[in-house]
Parts: structure tokens; sequence; C-alpha cells
């Protein structure tokens, strides 16, 4: 299997990096012949386990681009001579461009027929980027382990902690200080600044993944793992 680093940039000037895992299989005309992935919340392209993941697609016939979004690491370079970038200071909004940019480089190479998708928070970013871009090469999307993004389920799941994380990110902001790191400890373990928190969580549930998924007119692969979670109820999602 041939791996090549490639690096793109975004159009509002967000350098990228990923791996570019080239299949040496032939498959039917109409069939995918690609896929980006977009890894975890903090994450970045070179996890084995995307790596892995792209070894055994490309052994059957799909060439795999593991590639960072610029939420890539907690922390990050953004655009010369402006502010860090990562994951916390993104927004799951701004995922579209990180796409947009790596299908060009896809179909720049001869890939007519793409799949995207991610993993966690970047199978999250694959379903909101396709239902509100409606990429016209995109065939399909892969979603492994999304999160569901619902405001009111997630306070019902994570009851005081969720409620205190999310006033407490709200006075930050409204005190004037968007860009306070927070580490609250829910969802999940991670660190966001106080405007990102309130944008990936917001009552108005702008991100919530069966919501957006109704918009998607191409198959859409849901994957979660057998040990991750039993579905007995909303909350499971969350």
């Amino acid at each position: 299997v041939k791996v090549e680093i490639v690096h793109k940039v975004t159009s509002d000037g967000i350098p990228l990096a990923g791996a570019y895992i080239e299949t040496s299989e032939k498959l039917p005309k109409n069939a995918i012949s690609a896929v980006v992935f977009f890894h975890g919340d903090g994450g970045n392209f070179y996890s084995p386990l995307y790596l892995s993941l792209g070894e055994v697609l490309a052994r059957n016939g799909i060439t795999f681009l593991s590639a960072n979004r610029r939420g890539h690491d907690i922390m990050s370079h953004g655009a010369r001579g402006e502010l860090a970038k990562g994951y916390a200071f993104e927004s799951v909004s701004e995922a579209p461009i990180d796409y947009e940019a790596w299908i060009s480089l896809l179909k720049d190479r001869g890939h007519k027929s793409i799949a995207i998708g991610g993993h966690s928070g970047g199978a999250v970013r694959a379903i909101y980027s396709q239902a509100v871009g409606d990429f016209p090469d995109v065939k399909a999307v892969m979603a492994v382990s999304p999160g569901e993004y619902n405001h009111t389920l997630l306070r019902e799941l994570h009851q005081d902690d969720f409620t205190f994380a999310f006033e407490h990110a709200m006075l930050e902001v409204s005190s004037g200080r968007p860009d306070t790191l927070l580490k609250p400890g829910v969802p999940w373990g991670s660190t966001w600044t106080a405007k990102a928190f309130i944008d990936c969580f917001n009552p108005d549930n702008r991100y919530q993944v069966s919501v957006h998924t109704k918009s998607i007119d191409v198959p859409v692969l849901f994957t979660f793992g057998e040990l991750e979670t039993e579905l007995v109820g909303d909350h499971e999602l969350a």
C-alpha cells in the first residue's frame, strides 16, 4: 500500500495535512473510489487507528485520505499571522470548508465518486457538511460513532455538571471573554473556548446529527462498536 503525505490550504487560508493511502486495486467504473476521513475531536490524521482503516480500504480497492480538519489536536496553527486554531477553537460550521478543500485534492487526482466520513466529532462534521454543502461529487457518507449533540439530552445525561459548564461558558462570553479556555469534564474530557462550547452544544441543537441526516440524499452508513453502547434511549446518543 502506497502512503503519501499531502497538504492543502482551505479557501479561508487554513493549512491542513493528511495521509493519502492509494489503492492499486480496480473497482467497477461507478464505484466510490476514494474516502475523505476526518479524525475525532482533538485528534489528527496520523493516528494508527485511521491509518489502519485506510490500509484495509486500500487493499480492497478504495483510496483513503486520512485528513486533518482545522480542529486537529487541541491547539494548532491557524492561517499565517492569525490566532491559534485546533479543536478548542473549532466550530462544526467550518467543517464544510475543510471537506471542500480535500474533495478538491481528490478531484485533481482523478476521483469522481467520493465518500466523506469521520470518527466521533469527525463523523458529526461529515453529516453536517453533506447536509448543508450537498457536494455533488460525494456519493456516500460514513459516520463512525457520532454523538447526537442535543442540548436537552446532554442536560439530562450530565445534569448539574453540564448545566454549570454551559452557564460558565455563557458568563465568559457575556463578560467579553469568548476565548477563555475551559475544561469542564463534560460531555467528555476535552478543552473548549467558551465561545466554542456554546456553539457546539447550543440549545438550538444546530449540529444535531439525526436532524441533519434527514437532509442528505446519498446513502449514509452509521457504525457503532458492539461494546460501545446499547441503544436503550435517546440519551445514549447525546
